[in-house]
């Protein structure tokens, strides 16, 4: 009887330690909950963090990524605005069309 007693006490120890690991890994690693609670699970809560980690940085790269392509589109329309003015100032002062 006081075996089952024991196994009883480690079962819910193990869970309080489980339980205490799932809480950790979602508020300092920002990892989801069932996702840490899996890892707990397979003991793999090391690689789950890593694996947020990871995507984490893709993001960051996307987001970078996604400014250089507006900073560029951006530059190409100013310039392409640019000859657009120089070309009506030129035939407006040569007495051509005023409008394009």
């Amino acid at each position: 009887m006081a075996t089952r007693r024991r196994a009883a006490k480690k079962a819910v120890a193990k869970k309080a330690l489980r339980r205490r690991a799932v809480k950790k890994a979602v508020k300092r690693k920002g990892v989801k909950r069932a996702v840490a609670r899996k890892a707990v699970k397979r003991k793999a809560v090391k690689r789950a963090v890593v694996r947020k980690a990871v995507k984490r940085k893709a993001v960051k790269r996307a987001v970078a990524k996604k400014a250089v392509k507006r900073r560029v589109l951006k530059k190409a329309i100013v310039r392409r605005a640019v000859k657009r003015a120089i070309l009506r100032n030129a035939l407006t002062n040569a007495g051509g069309a005023p409008e394009m």
